[in-house]
């Protein structure tokens, strides 16, 4: 589907219709259907024996072919890990026979993001558990609306996944995505919990059910591959000169070690992010593990919220193989 036709036809269709400025819809949409389309090609390009590192390379760069930046690094996240799993420099990872891979994708279009998961299954065992987060995912999406309490939803998402046999990952969510935030303050949980926050017409969310057959809950790794700078405060001479490349780059959204080897050695790599940690200016995103070594199954979609149904922008159930 052509971008200006999905763009009109949202926009000419009053059960659509969304109180949002049509230049901003416009990078919305892009960024959704740049995400939907390197998915599909995700869907297309893992298999076992695959590295890792060749899968996000590529990934990355169908992004940036598609007119678009990625908005974190591409996560491929395999069996217990549930997310946070970017290729290192020098990545020798492959992918495993008979695996479960989530692979989350991000982009902006001038700061505008797009977030969505799927999980391949490279073992027919994984089937039930896979279906778990995608009907998950597919209740969430039909209750998210203008004035919905999120306790409600994560109450649902709980709900359906404990009737198949498995588990919602408690300490995992989806999230608020507003102008080159990732995570922009409110949170979609993935088990009911009492809160005040509703979603408000206009605004965009993350939703995405992680599903475990293990103890429900991630704990953090010792890897970290994945940072966000998160101030200027205090850093001066060449660490400040540094970092302000890093902002110039990436405006504040997460970005891969192994990006920053293209323009620095590895060695100035390691001892810049150290001195930057150290000054408390960058946010670190250690892999993510499930507790109890469970499998993990993850399926995750953006949508603008309206008073109707929300408007999905990156359609993951359509993936589908």
């Amino acid at each position: 589907m052509e971008l200006i036709f999905l763009i009109n036809s949202f926009s000419l269709n009053p059960l659509v219709n969304l109180t949002m400025e049509e230049e901003v819809l416009e990078n919305y949409f892009k960024a959704g259907e740049i995400v939907h389309k390197v998915l599909e090609k995700a869907m297309n390009i893992v298999s076992a024996g695959k590295r890792v590192l060749d899968i996000c390379e590529s990934l990355e760069a169908e992004i940036r072919k598609l007119g678009g930046e990625p908005a974190f690094p591409v996560n491929i996240s395999i069996n217990e890990i549930a997310a946070h799993y970017t290729s290192p420099p020098g990545d020798t990872t492959t992918i495993p026979e008979g695996g479960l891979i989530k692979v989350d994708v991000g982009a902006q279009v001038r700061g505008y993001i797009a977030d969505a998961a799927v999980t391949i299954a490279l073992s027919d065992e994984f089937e039930e558990l896979i279906k778990a987060a995608r009907d998950a995912l597919k209740v969430a999406e039909s209750e998210l609306r203008a004035g919905v309490n999120l306790g409600r939803i994560g109450a649902l998402i709980e709900r359906l996944i404990t009737a198949t046999g498995f588990k919602p990952i408690k300490n995992l969510s989806g999230h608020l995505i507003d102008r080159y935030e990732l995570h922009a303050g409110k949170s979609v949980p993935n088990v009911g919990i009492f809160t005040l926050e509703r979603a408000k017409e206009g605004e965009v969310y993350a939703i995405e059910p992680f599903v475990t057959n293990g103890k429900g809950r991630v704990k953090e790794g010792n890897e970290v591959y994945i940072f966000s700078l998160r101030s200027l405060k205090g850093l001066k001479g060449d660490l400040r000169e540094l970092a302000e490349s890093l902002w110039r780059n990436y405006k504040g959204l997460p970005f891969a070690t192994r990006w920053l080897t293209k323009e620095l050695s590895l060695r100035s790599v390691g001892e810049t992010l150290i001195r930057l940690l150290e000054r408390g200016v960058l946010y670190p995103y250690p892999v993510l593990i499930e507790e109890g070594g469970g499998m993990v199954a993850q399926w995750e979609d953006t949508l603008i919220v309206k008073k109707g149904r929300p408007v999905n922008i990156t359609r993951t159930l359509e993936i589908i193989r």
